[in-house]
């Protein structure tokens, strides 16, 4: 008879310690995966919060200046007012009292100029503005050859003859080139917005309404007779500016699109510049400086750049 199979304890023993063995390997192996996963969903945590958290800066629509747009401006010698398309008057102007002056009309467009002499009758000398009022009448802000203060003349038979009206001179806008910090108004003197306005243009539509240009090419425009200004429009290459119907056109020179004036408009529509045409000239832009005016009427802008007047009825597309 057989017997059966003899027990071996140390058999047993044997598969014990394996089984523990790999139970603990496996609780190793699990613990480490267990690890593995804390430490990638850490990993993430710390890039996630290490990404920088967006910001949104505004962006303010100006105009950087070009190089060759780097002008100071300083104040024309040339003014120039029109009446409409066919009428205009001009004049050129210095320093006090060697400045005489003798203002020109034209009634054809610019094609002829009539000479005046506004000094002769009422000894004023460096004309600071020219306002046409109709046909016959022009008005002027000049200084006197005496001393050279402000004075303010008038004609009312297209230039024939000049007389002074000092009582008027109050309610006149002006820049006295004595102290380029301050604009008189209408309502007496006020703080210009920057320490040397160059170019002051008001409105007649409007009162209490006008637009300065600095000496840094800023623009600024008021409508409470200067007790507060807007703030700055930066024009790389601003020289002059002027009333127009619908706002401002302000010249510019040295722009590279542009070889000769640009004219740019500024509106309560449209705050920020927006070029409208170029009237190319031959001579130099360095030149320019000091050397253009500008004037709107009746739907016809006028430049008086150097020794050319030119007119146009599209907004400087086109000019004639």
């Amino acid at each position: 008879m057989a017997r059966p199979p003899r027990y071996v304890p140390q058999d047993s023993s044997r598969r014990r310690v394996w089984i523990y063995l790999a139970v603990v390997a496996f609780i190793l192996a699990d613990a480490l995966l267990i690890s593995w996963a804390l430490g990638a969903r850490t990993a993430d945590t710390v890039t996630e919060s290490a990404s920088p958290i967006p910001t949104f800066t505004p962006v303010q629509a100006t105009s950087t200046p070009s190089p060759e747009a780097s002008v100071v401006a300083i104040p024309s010698t040339r003014l120039l007012s029109a009446l409409d398309d066919a009428t205009a008057w001009r004049a050129t102007t210095g320093e006090c009292p060697i400045a005489s002056a003798k203002p020109e009309l034209s009634t054809d467009a610019g094609l002829t100029w009539e000479s005046t002499d506004a000094t002769g009758d009422v000894q004023v000398a460096s004309l600071q503005s020219i306002q046409v009022v109709n046909e016959t009448v022009v008005e002027m802000v000049g200084l006197s050859v005496a001393d050279c203060s402000p004075q303010f003349v008038r004609s009312f038979v297209a230039g024939d003859d000049y007389a002074d009206y000092p009582a008027l001179l109050a309610g006149e806008w002006y820049v006295d080139p004595a102290d380029r910090s301050v604009v008189h108004t209408p309502a007496g003197d006020e703080t210009a917005p920057c320490a040397s306005v160059v170019a002051l243009s008001a409105r007649t539509d409007e009162d209490g309404a006008a637009a300065v240009l600095c000496s840094d090419t800023n623009v600024y425009t008021t409508r409470d007779v200067a007790e507060t200004w807007g703030s700055p429009v930066q024009i790389p290459g601003a020289v002059n500016l002027a009333v127009t119907t619908m706002g401002y056109v302000v010249a510019t020179i040295g722009l590279p699109e542009c070889a000769g004036v640009q004219l740019v408009a500024l509106s309560e529509e449209a705050p920020l510049p927006n070029p409208t045409g170029c009237l190319p000239v031959t001579i130099p832009s360095e030149t320019l400086p000091g050397n253009v005016a500008v004037s709107e009427a009746a739907g016809t802008l006028w430049v008086w750049v150097s020794d050319e007047i030119k007119r146009s009825r599209d907004e400087g597309a086109t000019w004639q």
